[in-house]
């Protein structure tokens, strides 16, 4: 492949940084009904990846993969309890193999839709495998069966499903957690998928940087009128927690714009600019220090794009 793009590399990121822990073995997906026809589907074990699926009168569409063939078997039982209807679109919320390497296990008839910038990177399926080797525990059998399967739908900002009776749309605000994030949202149910844009106590600006991330939420806020967020990896929450990222992020883009202003090197700025109280979660919680390298990353992440490098 020519022009080949540079893809995340375990080796680049700082020590304190936890790799995330997305082996599936042993996951059960719970199935909640949000409204009617509307569900999520929950992950039995924390941080493995949720999903979910909406039916309407002529079909159903589901949201994400997951990152192995019986995973993704697992999704279409749960749609096979509640509806016999075809699976005719499975939207894929980014390009992470926990979204995308299912896609092989649904019907050829299926549509896969995703946004334009997850299309460019999911052809990087070896190098992919190879990054979520740690995550899920250097298990290969974890990824057995799974091939390559791209995007049957491109689409660039907002595309519209009318599965009958029942609306779904797929929005682009922007880069956040990765290039390509897409917001699924039902307006019925006033409910969004998020994939790795919110999930925790603040988000993780994995390819981005604090103010990048910051513009997208807004424009999400501004955008959608929504109740319920389901993320990839944490459990369902309400709308207010969109504020509390903003607020997050605004924190880091202002501690090291003022860091950078003051002449701070990186090292500088990474004691500077800590987790406010809000964000902190206390030293004996065993998150604490996972959520320290994750803001510690972001930090990183923001300082090298303020100064241009």
């Amino acid at each position: 492949m020519s022009g080949r793009i540079k893809l995340l590399d375990w080796a680049e990121f700082p020590e304190s940084f936890s790799k995330w822990k997305l082996n599936p073995t042993g996951a059960h997906l719970e199935t909640t009904e949000l409204s009617p026809g509307v569900y999520a589907l929950i992950s039995s074990i924390p941080g493995v990846d949720n999903a979910g699926f909406v039916v309407g009168e002529r079909g159903v569409l589901v949201i994400d993969a997951h990152i192995s063939v019986p995973m993704a078997k697992q999704i279409i039982e749960r749609v096979r309890e509640v509806t016999d209807k075809p699976i005719r679109y499975l939207v894929n919320s980014n390009y992470h193999a926990d979204h995308t390497f299912g896609n092989c296990a649904f019907p050829a008839e299926t549509l896969v839709v995703q946004h334009r910038r997850t299309a460019e990177l999911v052809p990087y399926f070896e190098e992919e495998r190879a990054f979520m080797m740690p995550c899920v525990d250097d298990d290969p059998a974890i990824f057995e069966g799974v091939t390559l399967r791209t995007p049957d739908i491109v689409f660039d900002n907002y595309i519209r499903f009318d599965l009958g009776g029942r609306v779904v749309e797929c929005h682009y605000f922007g880069p956040a957690n990765t290039p390509g994030d897409t917001i699924t949202y039902v307006p019925e149910a006033k409910a969004a998928w998020t994939g790795n844009v919110t999930g925790g106590i603040f988000g993780l600006a994995l390819e981005t940087d604090a103010p990048t991330y910051m513009e997208t939420l807004a424009r999400f806020v501004r955008t959608l009128d929504v109740e319920t967020l389901v993320p990839a990896h944490m459990p369902m929450v309400g709308a207010e927690y969109l504020g509390k990222y903003l607020l997050y992020f605004s924190e880091v883009t202002e501690g090291v714009r003022k860091a950078i202003g003051d002449g701070c090197s990186l090292e500088e700025t990474l004691e500077r600019v800590v987790q406010s109280e809000t964000f902190s979660l206390p030293p004996e919680d065993p998150r604490a220090a996972v959520m320290t390298g994750r803001h510690q990353y972001n930090v990183r992440r923001t300082y090298l794009a303020l100064k241009g490098e």
